[in-house]
């Protein structure tokens, strides 16, 4: 009776469609090289799985029933469909030394069961793990150059897209369908009045969608995507490899800057938040008295008209507190009186856009080009003093790691100020600064919820309700056009 054999297949990719006939052909040639050997075929195993390392199920499978005694021999098309790694490789050998394993066949490669055969079999199965290897560090190399390029080695995030240059090198190109969507999702991050969940209704709301793959079609995006995307620097124009920070030339969404603020942002409790979309200024207000949180309710009268009504907690019980609820209309007052103090009519808007562009030629600014040149070096001298300190075994791994990344931080955001010096990248915040003075309080009477939760957020800090009176300290960017005092300008 000829001796049961167990045909195995395998292909490197596990997607679909790559090396999709590599399967059928492989069972077509065993199958004809079977009936020509006369080998008895008892099943039939196929996978799509690497072997660069241990684990793959089918091929486990198959020396299970080795080990059982299903069949004593393995028909596969050469030894590297076996095995690419040297566990697997050895596992073979030990079923074969004993005796569980009688015979392995293969249409390209001959096998004798013998001393020299098993020494020739490890040699096969060393070559292939070789040739894993030399192609692993020949992926890592030029993954390596192409960051030191300031190219993205990988699948471009949303946003962005794989392209090829006229000379046929591969790049990073904006994606003209969800590139300025993206973007407008850091900008909502920014102003610190929306959540994470709220930006992500509000991604489905804009029609941002994933691209579709080989493996899925386009699909919203999670919270998880959302997360994914205010946490990779690649949105500020970085690629960011082992702790190391590569200047990339792809065309940034955001800031250096930015991409901290929304990490702080993100890093803040966001546990217990009020039901933003009812109320426009919840869980942004404190009580003067005793800091407990303010928030708000509703209520309606006999004709159905609704008020919106802001009070203290009470949270606070070391401190008493007798603070009076105040209505939304009277808030919003307040709030109009303080963005009135920051207001830039048409002339003065003028006027200030033309005093920004002057100051842009002023000593002042070289001043400031030559501290972040020097800032700069003392950065590279101290990258450099690092080094020495690891090579001359002063420090650890683990601690030069960290200072090492530490330093490399600071001097790719001293690079990004010596930029926007340069270039005068500065003047283009400021005028939209100067812009929105002009035009917050309009926005503010005539805007929603959100959007009145934008402008406090971004013209204001510490907000604080006491006595029906609100507090609010002004943010620094709008101490040159205000025309009140500096702090606490919105007591009526």
């Amino acid at each position: 009776m000829l001796n049961p054999y167990l045909l195995y297949c395998r292909k490197s990719s596990e997607e679909e469609d790559r090396q999709a006939l590599s399967i059928e052909s492989q069972i077509s040639e065993l199958e004809r090289f079977a009936k020509k050997e006369q080998l008895r075929i008892v099943a039939r195993f196929q996978e799509s799985r690497s072997a660069k390392t241990p684990g793959r199920p089918v091929f486990t499978d198959v020396l299970r029933r080795i080990e059982k005694g299903e069949a004593d021999g393995i028909l596969a098309w050469r030894p590297d469909r076996l095995a690419r790694n040297a566990l697997d490789g050895g596992h073979v050998i030990h079923l074969l030394d004993g005796g569980k394993l009688q015979n392995l066949r293969f249409p390209t490669y001959t096998f004798e069961n013998t001393s020299q055969g098993k020494f020739m079999l490890a040699i096969m199965f060393g070559q292939s793990k070789y040739q894993v290897d030399s192609l692993s560090e020949n992926v890592r190399r030029g993954n390596r150059t192409k960051r030191e390029k300031g190219w993205y080695p990988a699948y471009a995030p949303i946003g962005y897209l794989n392209a090829r240059s006229e000379a046929g090198e591969k790049i990073i190109v904006s994606d003209p369908l969800r590139f300025a969507l993206v973007k407008r999702i850091w900008e909502l991050c920014l102003t610190g009045a929306y959540s994470v969940p709220q930006l992500c209704a509000l991604a489905k709301d804009f029609g941002l969608r994933t691209r579709k793959t080989k493996k899925r079609g386009d699909v919203p995006l999670g919270r998880t995507g959302i997360y994914s995307i205010l946490k990779r620097p690649f949105y500020a124009g970085y690629i960011v490899y082992k702790t190391k920070w590569h200047l990339a030339k792809h065309e940034p969404m955001i800031t250096l800057d930015q991409y901290n603020q929304v990490q702080a942002l993100l890093r803040k409790d966001t546990r217990s938040r009020p039901k933003r979309h009812l109320f426009a200024y919840a869980g942004m207000l404190k009580c003067g008295t005793c800091q407990s949180s303010v928030t708000a309710e509703q209520h309606y009268n006999s004709y159905g008209k609704r008020y919106v009504y802001y009070h203290c907690t009470h949270k606070n019980r070391n401190v008493p507190c007798r603070e009076r609820s105040i209505e939304e209309k009277s808030l919003d007052s307040q709030i109009v009186a303080f963005l009135g103090q920051i207001h830039l009519d048409k002339e003065m808007l003028h006027d200030a856009l033309a005093a920004v562009a002057e100051l842009s030629k002023t000593e002042a600014n070289e001043a400031t080009k030559e501290a972040v040149q020097k800032a700069l070096t003392i950065c590279r001298r101290s990258l450099d003093n690092l080094t020495r300190m690891r090579y001359q075994e002063f420090i650890g791994d683990e601690e030069f790691v960290r200072q090492r990344a530490q330093v490399a931080n600071e001097e790719e955001r001293l690079n990004e100020r010596q930029r926007q010096l340069e270039a005068s990248a500065w003047l283009e915040p400021s005028r939209d600064l100067f812009m929105f003075s002009n035009r917050a309080r309009f926005w503010l009477l005539h805007g929603d919820n959100d959007v009145k939760r934008i402008i406090l957020a971004t013209v204001g800090s510490n907000f604080l309700l006491k006595a029906k009176n609100s507090v609010l300290t002004r943010k620094n960017p709008f101490a040159f056009c205000a025309k009140g005092p500096p702090v606490h300008p919105c007591a009526p």
